[in-house]
């Protein structure tokens, strides 16, 4: 198999793909915009060929991976599980005739309104909303609900540019700056939790585990607050029956997901977004540290031998526990490490790129008792 991974060497953990894939019998053929001497040892002998190159210049990535199938013969998967370049795999996949997701699915995977119609097809409960755009319909539409609403883009990721509208004057003076594309949807009072994991070939999954965070998305970044978000051991009934709905909906194969549902306070649960790739940050580490597996193996050999078989436990909850620079905590990190030991699996402090919504320094830690857990988490996050 020749697989051409796009951009190996980030997110810095994403390297294990390509470590795998040569592992599995693939020929990995790399293309990233980072020159070759930066890339890491394990990632250079996991390479077959690298291409450094302008990544924004579509021209040039297309010319490349021709010059790659030249070479090596056809190419048969080209992913780099990173939501930035979606949009170009899905156009190389299709120029090149590659399987995988497209151009076509893209539109229905990364627009919010259009996954909402998705999960209303798939029989997933979720929040109204509209595109803006005709102000007598934008009208008519906050006239139905209540504020307080949210006002972000239709596509994107994160809270970046995500507002919370309490009342008309707020909505007015937003509008009069709001360049187009963006949705508004009644605010929904509750947590975020996720259904993430992968799913094979045939569309089935293999894998799968849920995640709660600490806090709302929107107040912790704007607030700068420390954070963490936890993967318990156990899935909700109803979350993973609605999960398993939403990835046959969405049409997900041979991928990675990482599913985002509203917990109301009565206990419902509301679709609120699909991405087509792994959980960001730590993710994917915590879920191996879940079962003691390794995700990156069990989707390289998905990948090339198509293997779909997969037994796990989940053995243990796992947690990532943010702190920031700007926090005075009671316990400073070498008292953490005194006091958790072995509960630490990772500590790590954030790149500056990444701390403004992962904080600056991070702890994952694990236990099969919760309330031991949260009791490890509130150390941590104690505040002088």
């Amino acid at each position: 198999m020749n697989f051409v991974f796009i951009s190996p060497n980030f997110p810095p953990n994403f390297y294990q793909f390509c470590v795998e894939l040569k592992k599995a019998g693939a020929t990995v053929l790399a293309i990233g915009d980072a020159p070759y001497k930066d890339l890491i040892p394990e990632l250079k002998e996991s390479i077959t060929e690298y291409c450094c190159i302008d990544m924004l210049n579509y021209d040039k990535v297309f010319r490349t991976v021709a010059y790659l199938s030249s070479k090596y013969g056809k190419i048969d998967r080209i992913d780099s599980h990173s939501e930035f370049w979606l949009a170009l795999e899905a156009q190389l996949r299709e120029d090149f005739n590659i399987f995988g997701q497209r151009s076509s699915d893209l539109d229905m995977n990364q627009s919010k309104t259009a996954m909402k119609q998705v999960y209303k097809d798939a029989d997933v409960p979720v929040c109204d909303a509209m595109l803006i755009g005709n102000p007598d319909e934008l009208w008519e539409f906050v006239n139905e609900h209540e504020y307080p609403f949210i006002v972000k883009p239709d596509r994107g990721v994160g809270a970046s540019n995500t507002y919370k509208i309490k009342d008309e004057k707020q909505l007015c003076d937003l509008l009069a700056d709001l360049p187009p594309g963006y949705i508004i949807e009644p605010f929904v009072a509750g947590r975020i939790v996720t259904f993430d994991g992968l799913a094979d070939r045939s569309g089935q999954i293999m894998f799968c585990a849920s995640f709660e965070l600490s806090g709302a998305v929107l107040e912790l970044m704007q607030d700068k607050k420390g954070m963490h978000y936890l993967y318990s051991r156990e899935i909700s009934v109803q979350l993973e029956k609605l999960g398993r709905r939403t990835i046959k909906g969405f049409n997900i194969r041979e991928r990675f997901f990482h599913c985002e549902f509203f917990l109301t306070p009565e206990g419902e649960y509301l679709g609120l977004e699909i991405n087509v790739r792994p959980p960001g940050g730590f993710s994917l580490d915590m879920l191996n540290y879940t079962s003691d597996i390794n995700l990156y193996e069990i989707w390289a050999r998905l990948a090339v031998h198509n293997e779909d078989a997969l037994e796990y436990e989940r053995k243990y909850n796992v947690v990532n526990v943010s702190k920031r620079d700007h926090i005075v905590y009671e316990n400073d990190n070498d008292a953490v490490r005194a006091k958790l030991g072995d509960m630490i699996v990772k500590d790590e402090r954030i790149p500056e790129a990444f701390a403004e919504a992962m904080g600056n320094d991070t702890f994952l830690l694990r236990h099969a008792d919760m309330d031991v857990l949260m009791e490890a988490v509130a150390f941590i996050e104690e505040e002088a």
